[in-house]
């Protein structure tokens, strides 16, 4: 797998003065020894929902080990624009409480720990990647929170992988409404044509593995209209990579949020 970002030495260092690693677990804020992993104590790394067994072959949800399929039931019901999706844990009480910190409490610092997250789960799977590409925010929420999360991950990922980090070619040109409270038939109208590959921008795109970063993947709605824009934009492949991702749906629960 080749796994250069803009996160150079210098910008890490000056992270690391300001937002020490191994002083406070990133989920429960207690205090922690350097050499803990991920920065997480010992007790929430073991209650973290980790995707280590079966998961989906395409959007990578974790399956039970009773499940008999290779594909979730969203990905049998659905079919999906990006190639191959990978996650890192299931979306539980635990992560929602993390990544809810990590997005809206002002501590962007934690997604250095992410991007080490997803670049551990990358690292067993055969995937040629060229270029890493965060999901954009549109820009008056960028504005109003002061970072796009998912843009730290991607780049401490692009950084770990060696391939380039894009920033400029997808961008988000309609805010869109929150997706968690609508169901699986609301969410791809909420984002239809919600995202776009900028004037100019086919050339840097054109043939590329793209690697799509994202924070929660839930019915792949978000991962589906990014990977259609960059298509359309000239990339051959799209790969996504989440934080986490929703449950295993039963095929009867089509009409829940």
């Amino acid at each position: 797998m080749k796994i250069k970002g803009l996160w150079g030495k210098v910008t890490e260092n000056a992270a690391e003065a300001l937002f020490p690693s191994g002083i406070y677990c990133i989920s429960c804020g207690s205090m922690i020894d350097r050499d803990r992993t991920y920065a997480l104590c010992d007790s929430c790394a073991a209650k973290l929902h980790w995707i280590n067994g079966r998961s989906c072959e395409k959007c990578g949800k974790a399956l039970a080990d009773t499940y008999r399929g290779r594909v979730c039931y969203d990905c049998m019901a659905e079919e999906h624009d990006f190639t191959r999706g990978f996650s890192c844990m299931t979306y539980g009480l635990m992560e929602r409480n993390m990544i809810l910190s990590f997005k809206y409490g002002d501590k962007g610092y934690m997604g250095r720990h992410f991007g080490d997250i997803m670049y551990d789960r990358l690292t067993c799977e055969d995937i040629e990647a060229d270029v890493v590409i965060p999901v954009p925010l549109h820009r008056k929420r960028q504005q109003k929170r002061g970072y796009n999360q998912t843009e730290i991950m991607a780049d401490r990922l692009s950084y770990l992988m060696k391939i380039k980090l894009d920033t400029k070619s997808l961008i988000k040109v309609r805010e869109t409404r929150p997706l968690s409270g609508m169901n699986i038939a609301e969410r791809p109208m909420a984002v239809e044509s919600a995202f776009e590959v900028r004037e100019g921008r086919r050339e840097a795109l054109y043939g590329k593995n793209v690697l799509l970063v994202d924070d929660i993947y839930t019915t792949g709605a978000t991962a589906d209209a990014c990977s259609r824009a960059v298509l359309a934009g000239g990339a051959k492949n799209v790969y996504v990579i989440s934080l986490a991702s929703g449950g295993n749906r039963r095929h009867d629960e089509d009409n829940t949020p």
